[in-house]
């Protein structure tokens, strides 16, 4: 922890008080002037060091574009020391911006350079955004791409939204101790691993659909890692990358004519919908809106279709939930081809 000026004075101040009355004469004089020597020392390291910081501040700070720096104020918020002057409460406090848009966004991640051409780079993404100008972030990660495959998901914590920015962190377990058993168990002796990334985007209003469109990266060193399901006959296979972009969108938007609907009657129900020319992949989420809203993982299922599928059979529980279906086409080299989402009840209210 570090003192202010003040406090130092306000402490050498009280030693000398306190010294002083147990001594008296010459004793007392030496004393003081020790502690005068010692006061003359304490507030010009403390000069030093608050000319020092402040030239490395300013150095840094002229550097930033203004979109940087507002990106580092939502950032110093997130990461801010508990011992720190201000409080994160204090500073979104001093803050009245309109703010991006809020609302739940579904999206999907990309991952970029990790090495390996053979697997599957995109995975799914939501987040949960205050509505405010200054406020939360919920949301998951899912890497979950085909249904035999746990549902794990990374959940976003201590994140916030300042304005038109969006930053946290992320923490969860990626997948099963096939993988983990290397890194973790093996090297670390961690059984039930947390893993850590940070994430940081924008509310792009120039864009179509209005994104929130951002990135984000691992903190421990997983890049080129492979990563397996861990699930007898469960063929997921991919290299996880140090680095990631995302970009997630309000549930109206819409790109291309996928035409987008639910058929059949009970258990029969089917997602369908058409695939716009060049489709390579398409990613099907089905997401609890309840869970998304209340802070919980809303991922109930992700899968990634590489076969031209143009169909998918939703999870069905036995008490009427509300869900959101996200379907999102990429090409081959994973650019958004199209984007529709479709909210109801399964099975249908009464």
């Amino acid at each position: 922890m570090t003192l202010s000026k003040l406090a130092l004075s306000t402490l050498t101040a009280s030693l000398l008080a306190i010294t002083l009355n147990g001594c008296g004469g010459s004793d007392g004089d030496k004393i003081k002037e020790e502690y005068d020597r010692i006061e003359d020392q304490v507030n010009e390291e403390y000069d030093r060091l608050e000319d020092s910081i402040k030239e490395e501040y300013k150095r840094v700070e002229d550097k930033l574009s203004p979109e940087e720096k507002s990106m580092a104020e939502v950032l110093e918020s997130v990461f801010l020391p508990e011992d720190a002057s201000e409080t994160l409460d204090k500073f979104l406090d001093k803050l009245t911006p309109e703010g991006g848009r809020g609302g739940l966004y579904v999206g999907h991640f990309v991952e970029l350079s990790d090495g390996d051409s053979n697997d599957i780079d995109i995975g799914a993404v939501y987040f949960d955004i205050s509505k405010a100008g200054a406020g939360s972030v919920e949301g998951s990660f899912s890497y979950q791409q085909k249904d035999c495959q746990e549902n794990n998901s990374l959940g976003i914590n201590s994140a916030v939204k300042v304005d038109n920015y969006i930053a946290g962190k992320v923490t969860g377990s990626l997948d099963t101790l096939e993988f983990l058993d290397i890194k973790y168990v093996n090297d670390l002796g961690i059984e039930t691993p947390n893993l850590l990334t940070t994430f940081a985007g924008s509310f792009k209003e120039d864009e179509a659909g209005m994104p929130w469109r951002g990135s984000f990266e691992y903190q421990d060193g997983l890049g080129g890692k492979t990563l397996s399901s861990g699930e007898y006959n469960c063929d997921v296979t991919y290299t996880l990358s140090d680095r990631s972009n995302f970009t997630t969108y309000a549930l109206d938007y819409t790109k291309a004519e996928m035409a987008l609907d639910v058929t059949g009657v009970g258990s029969q129900k089917r997602l369908t919908w058409q695939n716009p020319i060049g489709t390579k992949r398409v990613l099907v989420s089905q997401i609890d809106v309840n869970k998304a809203e209340s802070g919980a993982n809303g991922y109930s299922r992700n899968l990634v279709l590489s076969n031209n599928e143009q169909q998918f059979t939703p999870i069905i529980p036995s008490v009427s939930t509300n869900y959101a279906f996200i379907v999102q086409a990429f090409d081959d080299n994973n650019a958004l081809l199209g984007y529709q989402a479709l909210v109801l009840d399964l099975p249908e209210s009464l």
